[in-house]
């Protein structure tokens, strides 16, 4: 058949199966010695398959060459597959991640995800329990909170609660040590978990987050940051997300936090 008739019944232009021949990877059955002209077989439509198929799972072409060819062990086609699949994993995580951020974004413009007013107060000493890390970059928050966060819950598992759950942030140097820490009053702490003090502030300035998740939290805490500079103060010492509300408390509850930064 002629190569326009294969490029159909294949479903890839004719441009593709010239580039495919060059690269060696779907040769024609026959070529014309004068004219050039391309000649494709029926039984080339399987190879044509699987490479087509190999190259929408997001193989390179040169990897698709050696699949084709049967040049590995079954054991490095596994291993290619297995890299392969690891790769779409995190693509989709990261993805994922980047729809969550459109998500936020698209309900804060419709003011589906509001914060209240900011509010000047001051702030009260927590006696906390807690696991803590230092972090250098900024993405490294959301995943070492969260792990931390069921470390605590998991060692806290059969211990009541005397308030809400807190995270704490405290600047060092160019990073920050994030703690995420429970209230459990006088109660004994299990091991694993330090116990840790966070003083009394005399004056901050604090605004309550609410939403279906936490994905625009980072955008609450630029726009309460943005007002301690309008109003011509100065963070400083350690900030504080206090969690009211999470969805873990049962009947369909969202999140509900206040966003504590001590100023000057």
């Amino acid at each position: 058949m002629s190569i326009g008739e294969f490029a159909r019944l294949a479903g890839v232009s004719v441009r593709m199966l010239r580039h495919y021949d060059q690269l060696g990877l779907l040769r024609p059955d026959r070529v014309d010695s004068h004219s050039g002209y391309r000649s494709y077989a029926a039984a080339q439509l399987a190879r044509a398959n699987q490479l087509i198929g190999l190259k929408d799972l997001g193989f390179t072409l040169e990897q698709v060459g050696v699949l084709l060819d049967g040049e590995l062990a079954e054991g490095e086609v596994v291993a290619l597959m297995r890299a392969r699949r690891d790769a779409l994993r995190a693509q989709i995580a990261t993805d994922e991640h980047r729809l969550a951020s459109i998500e936020a974004r698209l309900r804060s413009i419709a003011k589906e995800n509001p914060m209240s007013e900011f509010v000047e107060t001051s702030l009260p000493t927590l006696t906390l329990v807690q696991r803590s890390v230092r972090i250098e970059e900024m993405s490294q928050v959301e995943e070492a909170m969260s792990g931390m966060f069921q470390q605590v819950n998991d060692l806290l598992r059969d211990t009541p609660r005397a308030g809400p759950g807190v995270a704490t942030y405290t600047p060092q140097g160019e990073g920050m040590i994030a703690a995420a820490a429970e209230q459990i009053g006088d109660a004994p702490a299990p091991d694993g978990l330090e116990r840790a003090t966070v003083e009394a502030q005399p004056r901050a300035l604090t605004v309550r987050y609410t939403g279906e998740d936490l994905s625009g939290i980072q955008r609450a805490w630029q726009g309460l940051v943005a007002e301690v500079e309008a109003r011509g103060l100065t963070p400083h010492g350690t900030c504080r997300e206090v969690y009211d509300v999470t969805p873990f408390d049962g009947d369909g509850a969202g999140w509900s936090v206040d966003l504590q930064q001590p100023v000057n």
